[in-house]
Parts: structure tokens; C-alpha cells; sequence
């Protein structure tokens, strides 16, 4: 395991590379973005000093699902590669866990998001007949949903992506 270090903009990963380990965060913060750098960008979430960030990839052995950016000059952060991965979890088993339970709130926060979203489109379907009963509220939460899709969808490039797997693999 390595100590690297980053300044203010540096990219730790882009979104799409593939993993090869997880980070957890020594000092500074990290920003996580979908379509970093285009009209597009999305900030998704501000990590810091003691939390994880590219664990879904090395666990998965997906590419990464955003961009990560240091936030802060002299952001220092514990590379953890595949090789490092158990034995970095066998001397330190309560990293396991606070990775554990940072995956847990991010499941959370996606489940409030959808949950928050279902109760848009079913409001959204009430006056779909009415649509002098849509407030300005809902069409608002509307357009924010829609932007966010959009923001996702226009950084995701499903090719590379799949690049990463072989096509056998899917069939069933």
C-alpha cells in the first residue's frame, strides 16, 4: 500500500477507467462528479478524511462508476490495490466495516432519491388529466430529475463500458 498525494483539480480516476483499487482518504476531500468537465457535470457527493472512495470498483470489478477530484491541496489518501485488498482488511477489520456502512448510506441516500422520485411521477400521473393542478413545485422537482437523467446518461458511454467484460459472460 502507497501514500499518494494530490493537489486542488487533480483527477484521482475518471469515470470509466478501470479499477484497480480503492482509496481511503488520509487528510483533504475528494469530489465525486458524473461528466466531470462537460455542460453536463454533476457533483454526486464531498468525501473526506476517513471515508473510502473506489471500493465499488475493486469489489465489483466494474470501471469506475464517476470521476473523482481532489478538493483540496495536499488531499493524501492510502492506495489499496487487489493484492493489498485482504491483507489490508485482515490488520485493520474495522476499515470493513466503516466501508460497510458507508455502502450502506450510499444505498440509503439512492433509495430516499428513488422513493422521492416515485412520488413525482405519481404525482406527476394524478394530474396528468389536470394539468392546471400541476403546482410549479412539481414541475420544477420534474425538470430536476429529467437534468439529472440527462447528466448521467450523456457521461455514461455504455461501449466502453462493456469493453470491459466479455460478451459470453452474459449469456444465459
Amino acid at each position: 500500500m502507497s501514500t499518494v498525494t494530490f493537489n486542488k483539480d487533480e483527477i484521482v480516476f475518471h469515470q470509466g477507467d478501470f479499477a484497480e483499487g480503492m482509496f481511503d482518504i488520509i487528510a483533504g476531500s475528494i469530489g465525486v462528479f458524473v461528466g466531470y468537465g462537460t455542460d453536463n457535470e454533476k457533483q454526486l457527493t464531498v468525501l473526506k478524511s476517513g471515508d473510502f472512495l473506489g471500493e465499488m470498483g475493486l469489489i465489483e470489478n466494474y470501471p469506475r462508476s464517476a470521476t473523482a477530484v481532489a478538493l483540496e491541496n495536499g488531499t493524501k489518501l492510502q492506495e489499496i490495490g487487489y493484492r493489498e485488498f485482504s491483507e489490508y482488511f485482515r490488520t485493520r477489520p474495522e476499515r470493513l466495516l466503516a466501508i460497510m456502512r458507508q455502502l450502506s448510506q450510499r444505498l440509503r441516500e439512492r433509495t430516499d432519491d428513488y422513493e422521492s422520485a416515485c412520488k413525482v411521477l405519481a404525482d406527476l400521473k394524478a394530474t396528468h388529466n389536470e394539468p392546471e393542478k400541476r403546482s410549479e413545485n412539481l414541475l420544477q422537482k420534474v425538470k430536476g430529475l429529467l437534468a439529472l437523467y440527462d447528466s448521467v446518461m450523456s457521461s455514461f458511454d455504455s461501449a466502453a463500458y462493456m469493453s470491459y467484460f466479455p460478451s459470453d459472460k452474459y449469456l444465459y
